[in-house]
């Protein structure tokens, strides 16, 4: 009888030691505060930007930190009151523009910077904060960062499909990319940073570039054709007799 409960008091302590094991470590396992998962969630935002301005003056980096950090909570907090009829308004400018029905898109527009005229006091503060700060030079790298880049990466490739413009002609294109840059850096979405580029591409192509006397439509045509010629691979050659 002794030996049967030997047994039993075995088994139970096999069975239920993985479960006292994981309770354990359940219960040493810290609980994340909101306050930590927050602080997390910017440092994740501020630290490709910190990586690319390299500072190295400590006073003027804990200030750029700050900044940052005050913008990053202020556009979140923006956007969790917004973003349902921003995607809304969106929404009508695709569609709008997939039926080719410039007013109504154009109306979208509106509609939308209506909105965002709610945060421009925001985005002044941000950009006057980061410009006590940081030389303009520093202050376009954080524009930059925040767009991943966007102006560069698009204006290279207006240079290669219309190869033909003229100085006079880049600098509108430029200015243009900037402003849809900065519109941009105020969005929270990668999506809708892009949308705002989409916007100022529409002006680019078809109010400046029409007027100019270019064929926007033609020209992307013409430059997707050469981009798969020089994808395609060369045929081989014929063996000669």
């Amino acid at each position: 009888m002794k030996h049967i409960l030997f047994i039993a008091t075995l088994l139970g302590l096999v069975i239920f030691t993985p479960a006292l094991v994981s309770a354990q470590t359940n219960a040493a396992a810290p609980a994340i505060s909101v306050e930590e998962r927050e602080q997390a969630t910017l440092e994740k935002h501020i630290k490709p930007i910190m990586a690319a301005l390299k500072l190295t003056d400590a006073d003027k980096e804990a200030k750029a930190r700050e900044v940052l950090a005050a913008q990053f909570k202020a556009l979140n907090a923006w956007h969790a009151q917004n973003d349902a009829q921003i995607k809304s308004l969106w929404n009508e400018f695709n569609q709008a523009r997939g039926k080719q029905d410039a007013t109504n898109a154009d109306s979208a527009l509106a509609k939308i910077d209506s909105v965002y005229a709610s945060f421009k006091p925001q985005h002044e503060k941000f950009i006057a904060d980061l410009s006590s700060v940081l030389t303009p030079e520093q202050v376009e790298t954080v524009k930059d960062v925040l767009t991943i880049n966007k102006v560069k990466v698009t204006y290279d490739v207006y240079l290669q499909i219309f190869p033909a413009l003229t100085e006079a002609q880049k600098a509108v294109v430029l200015k243009n990319l900037k402003a849809a840059r900065e519109e941009a850096i105020d969005a929270a979405a990668m999506t809708e940073k892009s949308a705002f580029f989409k916007k100022y591409k529409i002006k680019i192509e078809d109010d400046y570039l029409t007027a100019q006397g270019y064929d926007p439509k033609q020209a992307r045509k013409d430059f997707a054709a050469k981009q798969k010629a020089v994808a395609k691979p060369a045929a081989p050659a014929e063996d000669k007799p």
